[in-house]
């Protein structure tokens, strides 16, 4: 049987079992979970941390089972199952790398003392600009941080040699012959094999900021 035939099968089967869960058979669900897990793991391993992949797929399926009421099959079922499976990786994102933010303390002076406490404007105003101060460095340690993470989780799904060009020649600033002889090859094939790396770096790096950005 032909990869399409196995898809459609597939297809069929779970879209049958999509009416029963519909009409109260909740095991039924077993079956459209059995069709696609396969397909939303591979999905999945794309793009996110290979430790996570689990549990972002278990919550996948916890929102495809909520939602099937909503399907209008003007999609294919597995069309719709992966939509929603990204969409759970670009929350895994959003979380990962949301903004803590710091409390914004009462800077008048007013909270902690009953009303008619002397407030001095310029003790306030001082307070308020070292807040400032403060967000702004909590934003750029954030920001690094952030972009840390990124090339952490990119660098994971680059190929170990594609790894190991760009750690020396992005990350410890080597030259292409320091970066040649360490890795036992030719200039010419050192420079190819960077633009390589930085390239497939790139893809991912702008693929997974666009979902994130959905």
């Amino acid at each position: 049987m032909s990869g399409n035939q196995n898809h459609d099968q597939a297809e069929a089967l779970a879209l049958e079992a999509l009416g029963r869960v519909l009409d109260g058979d909740t095991e039924a669900f077993a079956v459209i979970l059995r069709a696609y897990e396969r397909l939303v793991a591979a999905d999945l391993a794309r793009r996110l941390p290979a430790g996570d992949v689990q549990e972002v797929a278990q919550d996948a399926f916890v929102r495809l089972y909520r939602s099937l009421p909503s399907y209008q099959r003007k999609v294919p079922l597995r069309n719709w199952v992966l939509a929603i499976a990204r969409h759970a990786a670009m929350d895994f994102w959003r979380k990962k790398y949301r903004r803590q933010e710091m409390p914004l303390g009462d800077l008048s002076g007013g909270g902690a003392g009953g009303e008619g406490d002397d407030v001095d404007p310029g003790a306030a105003a001082a307070d308020a600009a070292a807040y400032r101060a403060q967000q702004e460095a909590a934003r750029e340690d954030e920001g690094r941080a952030r972009r840390r993470e990124w090339l952490e989780a990119a660098m994971a799904h680059l190929s170990p040699d594609d790894r190991a060009v760009i750690t020396l020649v992005e990350l410890e600033g080597r030259s292409m012959e320091e970066a040649a002889r360490e890795l036992g090859c030719g200039l010419s094939a050192i420079k190819v094999r960077a633009f390589r790396a930085r390239h497939r770096l790139k893809h991912w790096l702008e693929n997974t900021r666009k979902d994130a950005e959905a």
